[in-house]
């Protein structure tokens, strides 16, 4: 059993694994994330449960898929009924406090935490509703702000940063106040709104990324991007169907890298404090992120896809019984969170537990590693049908129901250019065969369809949603004016 100790859980929006410099990346700057990795565990293989904000956070909370909860989307969020993580560390005795994005209902929901600071929740309890249109004949229609909203990369700020000036600031006073005169291991969970778009930063974050230096992605423009009726429709709903120019492009990955060093910049805080007070020698840091992001690679923005852009996360782990230097190369998902945070604390999993998916990582920590399948699935509003990822070693399917799957040799193609699922054979046939061995995706396919339009009939039915329309992003608490209605 790994003893207890302390426990700061770093969480971020939106940041895809390979844009860190402990991950290999030639310039992007994450002094503060190197650090953590450089004195712990690397995980090289590690995947969200699902490319979207409310459906990998439950997943991750909960060690469950969205097949198992029925937290499909950013509508039919989590909601406390089912047990999480931070429950059962908050049974032990230990304290479990939450700082910031969390994304859940609603703070009224018993979401496991013994406090929660400035937490961010879906709008109104209710989330982004027009989703559930995609249960509709009809679908979701066309929206025009995810263009728009990435489109506005570049010098500036957004709201999300000064949000998470905040979540530093209580961060730092929480460990002041509480965390360096508790007796017993504690929890603290800094949850970070970037980098989410829109990728705005100051100046002098912007400058050490000139739009003329960064790299194009792969297969962004018209002529090269995949055309395939499900990433045709996400490209679709979420306004990308016209090519992006070339300085569009640039310029919104300079932001992103720009947001990303912003936010390696509060962790960094963050962990200064943590040293200063003496407490790093008894705690343990891990940082991870609810979900990747596109950045243009194949004709894409944002996440809803299962390319690996989307799908893949940072994770590093820190601190009392973590080796230094080790890099795990072994598959892993949020899922296997639950039990593995569960162990960092000694606390104890109960027979509500049975249905868990994941194991512990301490062993792979340890050096053991094993081998083991990669999943992920979603079911939301840029999804005509259900999608489901399986990876097998290095060959990885995706399949999406009624639609063409599509098949990757990651070793000779990590960055998915190559579809071989025409000449797929045996190798797709086995793949397939070991997804239906973990689920029957037609079956998950009505079963979410169902759920979503229970939920709509719930608010109002189909127009009442249409007349709700949607947001760019969940506003900062306290500031109900920066929600932006479009059409």
């Amino acid at each position: 059993m790994t003893e207890a100790a302390n426990m700061i859980f770093f969480m971020s929006d939106n940041h895809t694994r390979n844009v860190v410099g402990a991950y290999g990346h030639p310039f992007v700057q994450t002094p503060a994330l190197d650090r953590i990795a450089a004195r712990g565990v690397r995980f090289d293989n590690a995947y969200c449960a699902s490319p979207l904000c409310c459906a990998s956070r439950a997943a991750l909370a909960t060690g469950r898929y969205p097949h198992q909860t029925g937290f499909w989307d950013n509508a039919l969020a989590y909601d406390g009924s089912v047990p999480t993580w931070h429950h059962r560390v908050r049974e032990s005795g230990a304290a479990v406090t939450s700082i910031g994005k969390l994304h859940y209902r609603s703070t009224e929901d018993d979401n496991g935490f013994s406090e929660e600071i400035i937490p961010m929740h879906i709008v109104e309890g209710k989330g982004a509703l027009i989703g559930l249109l995609r249960a509709t004949d009809e679908g979701v229609p066309p929206r025009t702000g995810p263009r728009e909203m990435y489109g506005r990369s570049g010098i500036g700020e957004a709201d999300y940063q000064r949000y998470d000036r905040d979540i530093t600031k209580h961060a730092i006073e929480w460990l002041n106040r509480e965390g360096a005169k508790l007796d017993r291991p504690w929890v603290l969970y800094v949850s970070y709104a970037s980098p989410h778009p829109p990728f705005a930063v100051p100046k002098r974050l912007y400058d050490l990324y000139p739009p003329e230096h960064m790299p194009l992605p792969v297969q962004f423009t018209a002529e090269t991007r995949p055309d395939h009726p499900a990433i045709n429709h996400v490209r679709r709903v979420d306004n990308f169907e016209e090519p992006f120019d070339e300085e569009w492009v640039r310029r919104t990955v300079a932001g992103y890298c720009g947001l990303i060093t912003h936010t390696d910049e509060q962790i960094g805080e963050v962990m200064s404090a943590a040293e200063e007070l003496g407490l790093l020698e008894t705690t343990r840091v891990v940082y991870t992120s609810d979900h990747g992001e596109a950045a243009g690679n194949h004709g894409l923005f944002a996440k809803s896809v299962l390319y690996d852009h989307a799908m893949t996360v940072p994770l590093i782990m820190a601190g009392p019984g973590v080796p230094k230097g080790r890099a795990v190369q072994q598959i892993v998902s949020h899922v296997d969170l639950y039990p593995t945070m569960v162990e960092a604390a000694g606390a104890s999993l109960t027979d509500e537990d049975a249905d868990l998916r994941g194991i512990s990582l301490w062993q792979a920590i340890a050096g053991r590693e094993t081998e083991r399948l990669g999943f992920g699935e979603f079911h939301s509003q840029s999804a005509k049908v259900g999608s489901f990822m399986l990876r097998d070693g290095t060959d990885k399917l995706i399949y999406h129901v009624d639609m063409p799957s599509q098949l990757f040799d990651l070793k000779i193609d990590p960055e998915e250019t190559n579809d071989l699922a025409a000449q797929g054979g045996d190798v797709l046939a086995s793949l397939e065969n070991k997804l239906r061995g973990i689920v029957d995706p037609e079956e998950v396919d009505r079963r979410a369809k169902a759920d979503q339009r229970a939920h709509m009939d719930r608010h109002g039915g189909a127009d009442a949603v249409r007349e709700r329309g949607t947001f760019n992003y969940s506003p900062v608490p306290g500031d109900a004016a920066a929600m932006e209605t479009f059409g």
